[in-house]
């Protein structure tokens, strides 16, 4: 089927920002088509001054420049869109105008099975394209800083394109906008192919902190790329890069010198500046450590003078202090072992001292409080345990030799008098005989004296009463009897019929006068 020609509409002349701008009636001019692929440019410039421009300044400019592009190619293409008539008898319709008829045009393989709407649609797409590429590689690339001569070839290209579309030439347009296109999309690969070497080969200077080699590459990449925010973020690191070799170098010389707070203040400056500098996450660790260490070491030495000195609760807090850093230390550990050794030695030896001293002074239950002190460490020292009893020893025969200075009647029991006898013999034996003590042995010794040689005791009674004596038993009844008892205390009672009993305690003393014992209450 052959392709149906359309009437041509006549060539007129019209700006694009002249048409953007008015909304007026149009009317044929001088014809005089701008190049299709091209901004409006001044009055004075021609279609080749535009591409020596160094390229479009900001992307809005850009933008516009590209809907103008766009609304003229919209009022280019009805203006030669083909008016096609359905017959089944020609295939030719002819249109006259006012001016001129223009020939039938034809469009040949391959678009033999296009309409010529299609072929226009497709070289609209194919000029798209050229120019979004254009626009890029000029404002994101700043292609006329490296890639003038290239582009210009390609708006070369672009206008021979131009030509072909207006002519209706679709297929020829097509062919020389996908030239043109083809052309800058290998210019924007090989461009960020290059843009992407340099800035990783900047990116492994700065990572080895060598700044004259990232320079170099990044000043190649920034020809390339002025404004990728990438490029700028490393020229940023880049340029820090001398600052951050002299505060590594003053960290590095700090921890030589063990000053590890200073040197983790430098690392600070540093993470501040740029915090993906190489190595500084494992130099901070290391500080932190040695750091760590550094402290350990001076806790250590201050718990062991603490120790040196018997000052033990300074000594005990310092090694704890160290366990709490470091919870496993087994020199802290075996401080506090230490500690508790020699304080419980200092203990020891300190409540023995206080314990003798009281002995001394015959203050035994202060003594026995000193020596329990020690036995709260170990109840099985036995120092503490011998010089305990031996307190209480003491203690005891005080207390028994009192009673016996102040209660001598009760020595008339000759079981008692014994045992006083034996205790006294205790006594005199006894390590710490203060005054006191011997002034206790010396009255109960006189006592016993006194005390154990019998005495005659005379007895009055009536014949009638009944006499019992205690510690001698009955005597039964009598008017006068003597006896040789042993001072002390005695109780008598006498009982008699239809009196009530007696009873009379005497204590027995030598030149005692004699005892009447008579009952005389009667029991009405």
């Amino acid at each position: 089927m052959s392709k149906a020609t359309a009437p041509r509409t006549p060539k007129v002349r019209m700006y694009l920002s002249e048409f953007a701008l008015s909304t007026a009636p149009r009317s044929p001019i001088t014809p005089t088509i701008p190049p299709l692929s091209q901004g409006k440019k001044a009055q004075d410039q021609g279609a080749n001054a535009f591409y020596e421009q160094p390229g479009v300044k900001i992307v809005a400019a850009s933008l516009g420049i590209l809907l103008l592009l766009v609304v003229f190619i919209l009022w280019l293409g009805s203006l030669f869109e083909p008016q096609v008539q359905d017959t089944t008898t020609t295939n030719q319709v002819t249109t006259t105008t006012s001016e001129e008829t223009l020939p039938v045009a034809s469009v040949e393989a391959p678009f033999s099975t296009l309409s010529l709407a299609q072929a226009k649609e497709a070289a609209q797409s194919e000029l798209g394209r050229f120019v979004e590429l254009q626009i890029r590689l000029e404002d994101e690339f700043n292609v006329q800083a490296w890639g003038k001569q290239s582009i210009v070839t390609a708006k070369d290209q672009a206008l021979i394109g131009d030509n072909h579309f207006i002519q209706d030439d679709f297929e020829q347009a097509i062919n020389a906008y996908k030239a043109a296109a083809d052309q800058l999309a290998k210019l924007l690969r090989e461009a960020e192919q290059e843009f992407a070497k340099h800035l990783e080969s900047a990116m492994e200077h700065v990572l080895s902190l060598d700044e004259v080699a990232a320079g170099v590459e990044l000043a190649a990449a920034k020809i390339i790329k002025p404004q990728d925010p990438e490029l700028l973020a490393l020229s940023l690191r880049a340029a820090q890069l001398p600052q951050i070799k002299d505060l590594l170098l003053q960290a590095r010389n700090l921890e030589l010198t063990e000053k590890y707070a200073a040197a983790l203040s430098v690392y600070a400056k540093v993470k501040q500046l740029d915090g993906q500098t190489p190595g500084l996450e494992q130099n901070i660790t290391a500080a932190k450590n040695a750091e760590e260490k550094q402290t350990i070491r001076k806790l250590l030495g201050q718990g062991f003078k603490s120790l040196e000195q018997k000052d033990f609760d300074n000594a005990r807090d310092t090694f704890n202090k160290t366990l709490q850093t470091h919870a496993t230390n087994a020199i802290a550990l075996a401080g506090l072992e230490q500690v508790s050794q020699r304080n419980d030695v200092a203990i020891i030896l300190n409540n023995e001292r206080i314990a003798k001293e009281h002995l001394a002074n015959e203050q035994w239950s202060q003594a026995v409080t000193a020596y329990d002190a020690i036995l709260t460490l170990d109840d099985n020292i036995q120092l503490a345990k011998n010089g305990k009893q031996l307190a209480q020893a003491h203690a005891r025969t005080e207390k028994v030799l009192t009673r016996i200075s102040t209660q001598p009647s009760k020595l008339s029991d000759a079981n008692l008098f014994a045992q006083a006898n034996e205790l006294l013999e205790e006594a005199q034996t006894l390590k710490y005989k203060g005054p006191r003590l011997n002034a206790l042995i010396d009255s109960v010794s006189q006592t016993l004296t006194l005390y154990r040689d019998p005495v005659l005791v005379t007895l009055l009674s009536d014949n009638f009463t009944e006499i019992v004596l205690s510690n001698i038993g009955k005597l039964g009844v009598f008017q006068s009897k003597v006896l040789s008892l042993r001072p002390g205390e005695y109780t008598i009672r006498g009982s008699a019929s239809g009196c009530r009993d007696i009873f009379l305690t005497v204590t027995v003393l030598p030149g005692i006068e004699p005892i009447e014992v008579l009952c005389r209450e009667t029991i009405r």
